[in-house]
């Protein structure tokens, strides 16, 4: 793929200016606004819930999501919330249920698909008005199957390719304020490792030389669909606000939900380097802004996690 050579300038040790061409040129070159990868740039954007306990991984084809989230649920578990832009894959899951969470990530695009496997009575009438191609089974010509190797709950697949082309009315993909650039900006700490703990999952992972390869409650991923490990060019330790939704699972258990509409900050991992930065995002229909000392932060080209941790005590966070 063609990485995009952005100009940076440094006014103080870790300040840093990204030239306003950096993301036009993204574009200008076919790019996904999410991830810098080739080819998504007029193509829909996909947010697919997948499964993320023990019996649920491997996942399959998570490493051909552009963004990937990963959102605290009931329990203290953990729900990840894929994005897909640049490629549409035959087989995506384990597919499971949405959360309120979901829905004030994805104010963000025009009309974009939401493939989910159920939710709670209250939130599924939230779905059924909010501006997006509901992608559940039964909706819109989505196509599911069974994975008989596993077992339900965890087992949902999608076929992400026919079911792109059956739902009708998905919109395009739009920039969401990410910037894009092979070249690793000055001012950043060497990092080699990273863990992100919610209070029973977490999100952990090693620089590569390339890439950060990614491991599931201390467990390293390999993807199910392509073989290979699960790495991430980009992380985002993104530290949010989290409040008691008023909603919850059928066995009691509170489902929070998490502020991606504020401001507060974040730690940005890419090419064995760690920068302390912070995050903005004024609205719903707003992009979300990673900045230090103003000025846009680039992340490499290619796959993004964002670890939405909690900003009180319930979230922790650790570099080395």
């Amino acid at each position: 793929m063609t990485k995009i050579k952005t100009l940076f300038v440094s006014a103080i040790a870790v300040a840093l200016t990204v030239s306003l061409g950096a993301s036009a040129s993204v574009a200008a070159e076919g790019a996904s606004p999410l991830s810098g990868i080739a080819g998504g740039a007029g193509q829909p954007v996909i947010m697919v819930k997948i499964d993320n306990v023990g019996p649920a991984r491997p996942h399959t084809n998570i490493s051909k999501a552009d963004i990937v989230y990963v959102e605290q649920v009931e329990g203290g578990l953990t729900r990840i919330a894929a994005l897909y832009n640049s490629s549409f894959p035959a087989k995506v899951g384990p597919v499971r249920s949405a959360r309120i969470s979901d829905l004030e990530i994805l104010e963000q695009f025009d009309s974009p698909g939401f493939v989910y496997s159920g939710a709670n009575k209250a939130l599924l009438k939230t779905i059924a008005t909010a501006p997006l191609v509901r992608m559940g089974p039964g909706l819109n010509g989505v196509k599911f199957t069974r994975d008989s190797s596993r077992r339900i709950p965890h087992n949902l697949m999608v076929n992400l390719s026919s079911s792109v082309k059956s739902a009708k009315g998905i919109g395009a993909v739009k920039d969401i304020g990410l910037t894009f650039s092979e070249t690793a900006p000055a001012g950043g700490k060497a990092t080699s490792t990273f863990k992100a703990q919610w209070p029973a999952s977490s999100v952990s992972g090693k620089w590569n030389g390339s890439g950060w390869t990614i491991a599931l409650d201390n467990k390293a991923q390999k993807d199910r669909g392509t073989g290979k490990a699960v790495v991430a060019q980009t992380v985002v330790v993104q530290l949010v606000t989290q409040t008691l939704s008023g909603q919850g699972d059928k066995f009691g258990g509170k489902t929070p939900k998490i502020k991606t509409v504020g401001s507060g900050k974040a730690f940005i991992l890419r090419d064995g380097q760690r920068y302390d930065a912070e995050w903005s995002r004024p609205s719903g229909g707003s992009g979300t802004a990673f900045t230090i000392n103003g000025a846009a932060l680039p992340f490499d080209i290619g796959q993004v996690w964002v670890l939405l941790v909690p900003n009180d005590s319930k979230g922790k966070y650790s570099f080395k």
